[in-house]
């Protein structure tokens, strides 16, 4: 089984510092004013504070979990993705069902030279596996792979 690479903590680390400084303001505005409306602004601000500081603990801790417990195969008859740290899933997407194969990168990850690998297959609209914070050449060559290996299997459906 292949791992990610190790950058990708920094970015979701950076993804979860953003969020708890940016995204989450109104879970603290719904704290702040439920324990407001109960206990009074001092209990507010604190609460606040806990739920902000858990936040960014949340995006500085967690990351190591997901990168540890994130494993992902490529065989001749499918691509196999392990993830979850408290709840496990495995994912097996049949080589024969993918229909095409893209790589993706956001602002963060064009700095830190990663790539999202996604898999779609005929089944929905949706993706059915991604591979995040692959290095941007592997991710080419695993993107490649997987395409190369869908081109020519038609199972008649």
């Amino acid at each position: 089984m292949r791992t990610l690479d190790p950058r990708v903590m920094t970015l979701w680390r950076l993804e979860g510092l953003v969020g708890a400084f940016t995204s989450a303001v109104p879970l603290y505005l719904a704290v702040g004013w439920g324990v407001s409306s109960a206990f009074g602004y001092t209990a507010a601000i604190a609460a606040v504070g806990a739920t902000w500081l858990l936040l960014v603990l949340r995006a500085v801790i967690w990351p190591s979990f997901q990168h540890r417990f994130f494993r992902y195969e490529i065989t001749s008859h499918s691509l196999v993705v392990e993830e979850g740290v408290l709840w496990r899933r495995t994912i097996s997407v049949p080589r024969s069902r993918i229909q095409h194969v893209d790589t993706r990168q956001g602002l963060w990850e064009r700095l830190l030279h990663l790539s999202r690998v996604i898999v779609y297959t005929g089944a929905g609209l949706s993706n059915d596996a991604s591979l995040p914070g692959l290095d941007t050449d592997e991710a080419v060559r695993v993107r490649d792979e997987l395409a190369r290996a869908s081109r020519g299997q038609d199972d008649g459906v």
